[in-house]
């Protein structure tokens, strides 16, 4: 987390600056909001294309292992749907 003492003394002496620390990354969407605001977006609509895609997973298993299963035909294998 803090700089080591070996690169304290080749920043001193003009040697390789450090890489950018981890507490840049807050800043980075205090000055750029639009970039915090897109961020949430996509994390938004990540979250809710998993949400539906485990729901009808699930919906599917269930149907296919409920007890009236053998007339059972996913959607897939009916040629769509309604």
């Amino acid at each position: 987390m803090f700089p080591s003492p070996a690169s304290c003394v080749a920043l001193s002496s003009g040697g390789i600056s450090p890489g950018p620390s981890s507490s840049s990354s807050p800043r980075l969407f205090v000055r750029h909001p639009r970039l915090a605001i897109l961020t949430l977006a996509l994390t938004g609509v990540g979250a809710a294309f998993r949400y539906v895609s485990t729901t009808i997973r699930n919906n599917e298993l269930a149907q296919k292992s409920s007890p009236g299963s053998r007339f059972y035909v996913s959607v897939d294998r009916s040629g769509g749907g309604i």
